[in-house]
C-alpha cells in the first residue's frame, strides 16, 4: 500500500536494524512493554517475533527509503467485557513511529490509508486502537480520526482508553 509520502509493506528482514534504532527509544519500550534495557538478542527476537505476525507492517518513507515506523494489525484485544459489546470482524491496530520522525503527520497517513483499505476491502465493522492515558499525541490522533472512547481497562497497572472506529456509510 502506498501514500504520497509513504510505503507500507509486511515487515521484512532489511528492517531489522531500523526496528532495533527505533525501539531503542525508552518511551515505546514503555508503551509496547519491551524490556527496559534491550540487548542486540533481545532486539533480535521482539523483530522477529512481529516479523512472524501475519499483520506486521513496516511504514517506510519513500523519499529516503528509511522505515520510520510499524503497524501491527491483529485480531481485537479487548477485555472479553468490552469484546461483547461489539460487533463481529473487527481489527485491532497498533502503531508506533520512531521518535525522529514524530509529529510530522506520518502517523495519520498510515492509518488514513490503512482503515480505508481495512473498512472498503476486507468488511471489517469497526478498528479498535488504544492508548495509555498519559499518551495525549496518539488520543488527539484518534479523535482527530473519528476513533471515540469506548471503554478503559488496565494492562501492567497502567490505564488503557480503547478507541472504536465505525465505517462511515
Amino acid at each position: 500500500m502506498e501514500t504520497n509520502r509513504l510505503l507500507i509493506r509486511p515487515m521484512q528482514e532489511s528492517d531489522q536494524n531500523a526496528f532495533r534504532n527505533g525501539i531503542a527509544d525508552q518511551t515505546l519500550r514503555i508503551a509496547y512493554g519491551f524490556p527496559k534495557d534491550i540487548n542486540e538478542a533481545t532486539s533480535l527476537r521482539i523483530f522477529q517475533h512481529f516479523c512472524e505476525i501475519p499483520g506486521a507492517y513496516s511504514i517506510i518513507e519513500k523519499a529516503a527509503g528509511n522505515m520510520i515506523g510499524f503497524l501491527l494489525e491483529v485480531e481485537p484485544e479487548l477485555p472479553d467485557s468490552v469484546a461483547k459489546t461489539l460487533p463481529q470482524k473487527g481489527r485491532t491496530l497498533a502503531f508506533a513511529v520512531f521518535p525522529p520522525y514524530q509529529r510530522q503527520g506520518y502517523m495519520e497517513e498510515t492509518l488514513n490509508a490503512f482503515i480505508s483499505a481495512l473498512f472498503r476491502n476486507h468488511a471489517v465493522t469497526y478498528i479498535h486502537c488504544g492508548h495509555f492515558t498519559d499518551n495525549e499525541p496518539s488520543r488527539r490522533l484518534l479523535q482527530k480520526m473519528g476513533f471515540q472512547a469506548y471503554a478503559k481497562h488496565m494492562v501492567k497497572e497502567k490505564a488503557i482508553i480503547d478507541q472504536i472506529k465505525y465505517p462511515v456509510c
